[in-house]
């Protein structure tokens, strides 16, 4: 797993600025946003579909807009050699470290694996919210300006100026680079789970909770905060699911 993972990183490295300089020129390139290829083009989903079971009756509504995608159709490009046999290589080893342990058996290592796939899935969202077209909130009138704006730009309650989108973006990608997350350890909070359903929230380069009745766990985690003690961060956690769903 760490050969394929090292590979992977190191492809992510090498075309940090070839990707996003196209990405940035070109919202919708058929490259692979992890190793910049044109060679081999495959659908990465933006949430594996292992996670949600490739139900395709689960949909992503984006609070952007208010419009609905199935997640089995919510992709993005990446190279065969990418999506399949290192990518592919690193979820099937992650999905068996999380099935044969308990959160709290976990070493620095697998601990490790599982904040970059979450930082991983952060970035891809917010890929795909470059890709998208704002199109019009359901529900509200169509203001034709406003339809081919991209996505990314009604990010809400942060600086939402290309300027501001782009370097995020950016900054998401290069934390793919890196291999050692231990600062980041007490931003990742893991819950076992008896759900039978899939659930799912983020909140752009805020946080992203994902619950995953596969492997029975949930994980919480925030991008861009560290914590001295994990217990502070498990309230503020807590904090924040208790108004999602209360919502």
């Amino acid at each position: 797993m760490d050969e394929k993972f090292s590979l992977l990183r190191a492809k992510i490295k090498a075309s940090q600025r070839l990707v996003m300089n196209k990405v940035i020129s070109e919202h919708g390139t058929d490259i692979c946003v992890l190793c910049g290829s044109e060679n081999e083009i495959t659908r990465e989903h933006v949430i594996p579909q292992w996670a949600f079971e490739a139900n395709q009756n689960k949909s992503l509504v984006n609070t952007k807009n208010n419009q609905s995608s199935s997640y089995i159709k919510t992709t993005i490009p990446a190279c065969r050699v990418c999506n399949s046999e290192l990518l592919g290589a690193f979820e099937d080893n992650l999905k068996r470290i999380l099935l044969e342990k308990n959160g709290g058996d976990l070493n620095q290592f697998e601990v490790d694996c599982i904040i970059w796939w979450l930082q991983y899935l952060g970035f891809k969202l917010q890929l795909m919210d470059l890709r998208s077209k704002f199109l019009r909130y359901k529900g509200k009138e169509y203001i034709p300006f406003l339809s081919d704006i991209p996505v990314a730009m009604f990010w809400g309650e942060i600086d939402t100026t290309p300027h501001k989108v782009f370097n995020t973006i950016r900054k998401s990608r290069r934390e793919l680079i890196k291999k050692r997350k231990a600062k980041k350890s007490n931003s990742l909070l893991i819950f076992e789970t008896s759900n039978e359903s899939f659930h799912f929230f983020h909140k752009v380069d805020e946080f992203i909770f994902i619950e995953i009745p596969q492997v029975k766990k949930a994980f919480f985690f925030f991008f861009n905060k560290e914590f001295d003690d994990h217990n502070l961060a498990h309230a503020e956690c807590m904090e924040i699911i208790k108004k999602v769903y209360n919502d």
